[in-house]
């Protein structure tokens, strides 16, 4: 995902303390225990914003840098817990402990910028609370009373700002002895949640998981690490021996958990074996196969038939404050049998009961209800146990025994409910604390007993409330000038703009203040998770420049021409105009490159105040590396002189020598400027060898600036053509298909395109570059597109699988790109010459799910069974099964399939069948899924199932895995959620599946806090114009794309309208990857998929059909104005066609040039009245024509003839 890499450095940064020799405080008694001291016994969960836990030191980095001492203020400390907001420590008390008392601080940083909240909670009550605290603040002190207290909460929070700089201190953190303790805890309050785990041996010998990393391909064997261990018909376990005559026998559960005791139950009648050499051991790592097994620390017991281990206690290793997933017994033995696993959770039980109530008309079904971490307790007749039936027909109350709060939620209580309508569930928590779940679409409603609700009391509670997206489609177009008012942060037009010709290799960055980046050699294309690193720099210096009258903007309002007029404190301007001039010849493999690439730089310098007056300015340059650089005058103006090459020149015809001052590398100039009066300088950076025996050619500006103009006007005018009503829009389109061409490198030994996903970083990533490569494909970018796909066709390996260094995903996404260039284009050719390789990528792929299949597992135990290896699908380094990843997978077969069978291929059919079997098995584990996961609640008051993004999360990733991935681990289910199973082609736009993930989308997670510009009480305050995009990186969500699936014309509108102007630069029109200029600049993944949805505003493939002006906006057809696409390709070839409004004389005429190369079977025209007035009739070719559909807005034609002439009467 590539996610604010610069943050992080900030951070970094913020966390480099004045480091110097640290004192200490002693304990004041006996009586008290340093909290640091016995974290490893007492601490037993534990998440942060950033970085490691400190103990007796500041917050680790998570760079590999030392942690340095703990400091508050002045204060320094040898003793406390360094962590970073957001953070939650607990604390196992056990009734031990009188009170708690710290010093609380942000810690010393040499930027001071933090803000932070300390609160301290003992049994879920807030008991302490900071207030917003900065590095100006001084200590607070914290002391509260613990006496009989089971658990304390240290929290931290980042204040509402952000995390940036928000390093914390609990320093001198200790816990005072109670005089009285309480002795123990009832056994009835404690938790077994083995029989949540599947019971499972492993190979004793065997202590790592997976050596695989992101990029590689799974070994077979490491898919199932662990073996179950089937229960016999008496109820017990045969323990496997393993080599060395080792037992092993263990528990895996899908999530982290938080354990206090583990117990092995052997039969009555059974002489135990002997305790001797007995190991227990925990898995801890990145993931369920990402990781090692470790030697616990705790207390061993037996008694009679039962051992027992207690973890912690010691100085060894316990179960680690983020959970773990799986423990495991080891022990020199015979064959033997066991008759129960236990792990006691660090939870604790309550009985709670409840009350269901079914809408009527389903007086005939019956569902069954099964609880998860919890079970329903022995009542009359019926024994303890995990499952439960309710006839739905009559009202149900049901005790259960579930487990109280907390703030990790994998031990939440959760109740499955599977019904002949189909399967969702609810948490314990919900219901408790919600005052009741209302699932509607399955007619179920569940509330507490003690505070029992009918449904139709529930309903009318509901009576005002209403979803967001309801409230959407009963207002007016979103416009884009009210969502840029609304949404967009003037920040983000700062930053650098990279200058070259297309594609080409020679780069230069523009700077807003004036400083040009350079090399002096091409840039390698082939970079991955590389940075552009120009090794040349000329600084513009400017005297009493006063920075907030500093406009910048391009030339031409989109050509890659900037230009930045800068104003002195004297009121002298200073105009300079930036851009990359063809010179030479045209490369033979690389056409839209020339041998001869020149940057220039042109200044006009006015003085336009009414006095003479005086400016001084100058340009210095410099280097990364050791090499001398020197100023000297050449051919009537200014040499740069590297060695034997002239590397940049200057010249000023209007200015006299001895205005010019040099010194080394920097030449400084001062020269009188009368009232009126401007001159004119230029800087020029040549994108070739230039020997210094060589004299410098007279440069025409205004030729250049001419030719360069001509260069690009070319460039976009093999593209198709949009004429829309909104000029800036119509702009950022413009030059967001030019930044894609910057950003872009050529391979110089066949021509063919690296499309680097960022101008300045990142390089031809396997997966973001395809969104590139799409968007311009789309646009008419035919060249630029296969000369893309060409680049990573080349690229795969001999195992048969694509990657440039970031994921395996990027495969499946290549594929799926390639089949919808394909389909555009229909080079049958190109295809045929590709097709074995492609298939052989296609056969690796269907190999990989091939992996995951074992005939001897219950696929109902084990839903993963046909899916792709887990793995990663962005940053997050956390291999899981991901349905984004499985998706993409899935449609590069399925469309790979369906494209080779267009050209008859061989090979089509089998792969086609591949692709289905692989669709089928991703719906059974994602329905798997929704059946195992809380239901989510929306603006409306009801609840719906969930939508997971990760096979075996059972719930929000955020709540899962909290903290993971510098604290962005919630939003892959937004960027990266299930909802990319749609166009993927996985799940039918119009299931209900596809209504619930995008009410949820909408309602919950479009509107909470992000990362960076846009809190989530601001945006639910303006959920109009500030929802409707992810708040981390709105293109890689594909919500827009999901509306057009699903014809949702206002929520289409509204999403892509909204998420623009929170990324892009209103100076140089291009895409940042974050919010507040956070990260990559020119971020042309962005752009790419910016791209790809407005071509799906003018036109969208449906199968057979055609649509045209799908998405436009009534806005842009008011009376007079026009709307003109042309030359845009699509499944059946290029189409064209213009809008005219006379809704003056009542109404829209449209003119539509026909696809040529196929014929669709009908053509959709959409055409909405401004004013949202019906259509009353229609002509086609002068003749009235009964196909439309006035609500909809739509008339269906048949492409008779190659024009078509309609005309809307309203």
């Amino acid at each position: 995902m590539r996610i604010f890499h610069p943050l992080l450095r900030l951070l970094y940064a913020c966390a480099i303390l004045f480091t110097s020799a640290c004192g200490g405080e002693a304990l004041a008694n006996e009586a008290e225990v340093f909290l640091s001291d016995v974290f490893n016994e007492r601490v037993f969960y534990h998440y942060q914003g950033w970085g490691g836990i400190g103990i007796n030191q500041a917050v680790v980095p998570p760079d590999g840098r030392a942690a340095t001492p703990l400091q508050i203020g002045e204060q320094k400390y040898d003793k406390g817990l360094g962590t970073h907001a957001p953070s939650e420590i607990l604390v196992d008390l056990a009734g031990e402990f009188a009170s708690f008392r710290a010093d609380a601080g942000l810690q010393t940083q040499a930027i001071p910028e933090g803000s932070i909240v300390f609160q301290v909670f003992v049994d879920d009550r807030k008991v302490f609370d900071s207030g917003i605290l900065n590095s100006r603040d001084p200590i607070k002190k914290v002391e509260v009373p613990l006496e009989g207290a089971d658990i304390l909460r240290l929290v931290v929070t980042d204040s509402g700002d952000g995390i940036t700089c928000d390093c914390a201190n609990w320093a001198n953190a200790c816990l005072v002895l109670s005089g009285t303790p309480r002795k123990g805890n009832p056994s009835s309050s404690q938790m077994d949640i083995a029989p949540f785990a599947h019971v499972v041996t492993s190979a004793a010998n065997r202590n790592e998981g997976t050596h695989s990393n992101r990029v590689q391909e799974f070994h077979p064997d490491d898919i199932y690490l662990e073996q179950p261990v089937p229960r016999q018909t008496d109820g017990t376990y045969e323990v496997p021996i393993w080599t060395e005559n080792r037992a092993c026998i263990g528990l895996t559960w899908a999530e982290r958990r938080f354990l206090r005791e583990v117990g092995l139950v052997f039969p009555e009648g059974q002489t135990p074996p002997k305790a001797d050499n007995v190991t227990v051991q925990y898995w801890t790592g990145e993931s369920h196969w990402q990781g090692k097994w470790v030697d616990a620390d705790g207390k061993f017991t037996q008694d009679g038939n039962q051992w027992t281990f207690r973890f912690g206690g010691g100085q060894g290793a316990s179960i680690p404050s983020t959970g773990t997933e799986k423990i495991r017994w080891i022990w020199p033995s015979k064959p033997i049998r066991v008759q129960a696993l236990t792990a006691i959770s660090r939870s604790r039980n309550e009985k709670q009961a409840i009350t269901l109530e079914s809408e009527p008309g389903y007086d005939e079904e019956v569902a069954t209800i099964e609880a998860y971490n919890g079970h329903f307790p022995a009542q009359g007749d019926q024994e303890k146990g995990f499952k439960t039936r309710w006839d739905l027909s009559q009202p149900k109350t049901l005790d259960v025994v579930c487990t109280s709060a907390m703030p990790w939620k994998t031990d939440r209580t959760v109740l499955n409910f599977s019904t002949p309508r189909g399967a969702f569930a609810v948490s314990m928590e919900d219901i408790l604390n919600k005052g009741g779940v209302f699932v509607q679409d399955f007619g179920i409603l569940a509330s507490p007993a003690k505070k029992a609700v009918s449904l139709k009391e529930y309903k009318k509670s509901l009576d005002s409330r209403k979803k967001v997206l309801d409230q959407v489609r009963e207002m007016p177009d979103q416009t884009f000038e009210a969502a840029f008012k609304a949404v967009h942060n003037p920040i983000q037009n700062l930053g650098p703009m990279m200058l070259s010709l297309a594609c080409d290799n020679w780069k230069f960055a523009a700077h807003r203040e004036g400083m040009i980046e350079f090399d002096i050699a091409p840039d390698d294309p082939h970079q991955s998770w590389g940075s552009w690193q120009p090794k040349y720099r000329m600084h513009l210096i400017v005297e009493n420049r006063d920075d907030t009258k500093t406009k910048r903007f391009l030339e031409g309002e989109w050509l890659p021409i900037p230009v930045t007029v800068q104003t002195c404190d004297n009121g002298i301007t200073i105009a300079h105009k930036t851009f990359v001039a063809p010179l030479g010849e045209p490369l033979e493999l690389s056409p839209w490159s020339y041998t001869k690439p020149l940057c220039l730089a042109l200044y006009t310098v006015e003085n336009p105040t009414s006095g003479d007056l005086a400016f001084k300015m100058g340009y210095e340059f410099s280097s990364t590396q050791a090499v001398e650089l020197k100023l000297e005058k050449k051919d009537g103006g200014i040499a740069l002189i590297q060695g034997s090459r002239v590397i940049a020149f200057l010249r000023a015809a209007t200015i006299p020598d001895s205005a010019f001052t040099i010194s080394g590398a920097r030449v400084d100039i001062s020269h009188p400027l009368a009232s009126g009066q401007k001159v004119e300088l230029l800087a020029a950076i040549p994108g070739w060898e230039f020997s210094a025996q060589e004299s410098i050619p007279a440069i025409h500006t205004d030729e250049m600036e001419q030719a360069t103009r001509k260069y690009w006007e070319e460039r976009l005018s093999e593209s198709t053509q949009i004429d829309i009503p909104d000029p800036l829009l119509s702009n950022i389109i413009r030059a967001s298909q030019v930044h894609c061409m910057l950003a872009a490198r050529r391979d110089p030994t066949d021509g063919t395109i690296a499309a680097w996903i960022a101008s300045d970083r990142y390089g031809p990533l396997e997966s973001e570059a395809h969104s590139i490569v799409l968007g311009m494909s789309r646009l008419g970018h035919e060249k630029f597109a296969q000369g893309s796909l060409d680049y990573f066709i080349k690229k795969y390996n001999p195992q048969g699988f694509l990657t440039t260094g970031y994921t395996l995903m990027g495969t499946g996404w290549h594929l799926w790109t390639l089949a919808e260039h394909f389909d555009l284009w229909r080079r049958d050719g190109w295809l045929s010459k590709n097709a074995s390789e492609i298939t052989r990528v296609c056969r690796w792929i269907a190999e990989q799910t091939r992996k995951t299949r074992r005939p001897e597992l219950d696929p109902a135990e084990f839903p993963e069974m046909g899916l792709f290896p887990p793995g990663v699908a962005a940053d997050w380094n956390r291999f899981a099964y991901r349905f984004a990843l499985q998706g993409h997978f899935s449609a590069g077969l399925s469309n790979v399939g369906r494209i080779l069978a267009a050209i008859g291929d061989p090979n089509a059919a089998s792969l086609q069948q591949e692709g289905e079997n692989f669709r089928q098995s991703i719906l059974k584990a994602y329905q798997w899924s929704i059946a195992r996961t809380p239901a989510v609640q929306l603006k409306d008051g009801v609840f719906v199932p969930a939508s997971p993004s990760i096979l075996y999360c059972f719930g929000p990733t955020g709540d899962i895995f909290p903290g993971e991935d510098g604290n962005r681990s919630w939003c892959y289910d937004v960027e990266l959620g299930s909802h990319h199973l749609v166009p993927t082609g996985v799940i039918d736009p119009g299931s209900p599946e596809v209504d619930w993930m995008i009410h949820h989308l909408e309602d919950n997670q479009f509107l909470a806090s992000g990362m960076g510009d846009y809190p989530g009480e601001k945006s639910q305050a303006d959920w109009f114009n500030l929802g409707g995009f992810s708040k981390v990186q709105p293109y890689y969500t594909r919500i827009a794309d999901v509306y057009a699936l699903r014809d949702e014309v206002k929520p289409f509108i509204r999403s892509y309208f909204n998420a623009i102007p929170s990324l892009v630069s209103l100076e140089n029109l291009s895409f940042w990857e974050h919010f507040h200029n956070i990260a990559a600049w020119n971020k042309t993944h962005e752009t790419g998929w910016f791209l790809s949805q407005t071509r799906t505003v003018f036109v969208k493939d449906d199968g057979n059909e055609l649509w045209l002006a799908p998405f436009v906006t009534s806005n842009w057809l008011d009376d007079g104005e026009k709307v003109a696409i042309k030359n845009a390709p699509t499944h059946f070839g290029t189409v064209s066609y213009t809008l005219t409004s006379s809704i003056r004389n009542g109404k829209i005429q449209a003119e539509i040039e026909c696809p040529s190369r196929s014929r669709p079977e009908i053509i959709n025209l959409r055409l909405r009245h401004p004013e949202g007035l019906p259509m009353k009739s229609v002509l086609v070719n002068g003749e009235q024509h009964k196909d439309f559909d006035a609500t909809r807005e739509i008339i269906r034609l048949a492409p008779g003839s190659k024009t078509l002439l309609v005309e809307a009467h309203y």
